[in-house]
């Protein structure tokens, strides 16, 4: 019995010498990490554009140390720690302008690989132009009621666009030749009240919108194409017809 006892535990004793003795161990590597960017394709200007990077090391190869980020050539930022995040602030403001990213990751060995590349279109937003804050023309005045204060977009408007000299006008800056969508907010108290818009003082070419009469301090808004050249333009709003009032006008490329 005594001896079985002995056997059993010299025989257990040997399995657990042989399995420390077979311990893996990880093999050393010198395969580089890899890298892969991933963005949106679009920009908004004065926004957060949002690059994520995905970094892998080899099995058995070097830790990674960290993510540098570039726009072009230029480095914007890095990151020592994942989520290989990146918020670039977007300053560029010329729509449908082209621009590119990568990231460069580095590892304790002091490989640096290079991601794909990948490409975002600036989009700006609708610029606003208060009608109080444009030139007024004509019997056009400022009103700033209560009853306007809580309607309108910056609490006041432009009424009194009564008759054919009265609208306002505002200069734009166009950074990207192209079509441009402008689009007004107006509103009349009566029936067939329109007004006009027209650029550069070419009133020839003016567009004609009409208002329907849903009451005063009732916005709507009335959306016209025009094509834009790179450079500054006078956007003029005027009476075409009885009467009405304005809130602002809104311009973006299309």
């Amino acid at each position: 019995m005594m001896k079985n006892l002995c056997y059993i535990i010299a025989i257990s004793l040997l399995f657990i010498c042989s399995g420390c003795e077979r311990e893996e161990e990880i093999p050393s590597s010198t395969v580089p990490p890899t890298i892969s960017l991933s963005a949106d394709s679009v920009a908004i200007a004065s926004g957060k554009y949002i690059l994520r990077a995905e970094g892998v090391s080899a099995y058995g190869g070097p830790q990674l140390q960290q993510v540098d980020f570039y726009k072009g050539g230029e480095k914007i930022g890095e990151k020592a720690v994942a989520p290989y995040t990146f918020e670039y602030d977007v300053q560029e403001n010329v729509p449908d302008q082209q621009l590119s990213f990568h990231a460069v990751l580095i590892d304790r060995a002091g490989n640096a690989i290079k991601s794909n590349e990948v490409q975002a279109k600036v989009r700006v937003l609708p610029i606003r132009i208060e009608a109080e804050n444009a030139t007024l023309r004509g019997l056009a005045r400022v009103a700033n009621d209560q009853e306007t204060r809580q309607t309108s977009s910056n609490q006041a408007k432009v009424g009194a666009i009564d008759n054919a000299s009265s609208g306002i006008d505002a200069t734009i800056q166009i950074l990207a030749a192209g079509d441009y969508l402008i689009r007004i907010a107006a509103g009349t108290g009566f029936d067939g009240t329109s007004h006009k818009v027209y650029i550069d003082d070419q009133e020839s070419t003016a567009q004609i919108y009409a208002i329907p009469n849903r009451g005063w301090n009732v916005w709507q808004t009335f959306d016209l194409t025009f094509p834009l050249e790179a450079g500054p333009h006078k956007i003029s709003i005027r009476h075409q017809s009885m009467y009405g009032e304005l809130d602002y006008f809104e311009y973006s490329k299309l």
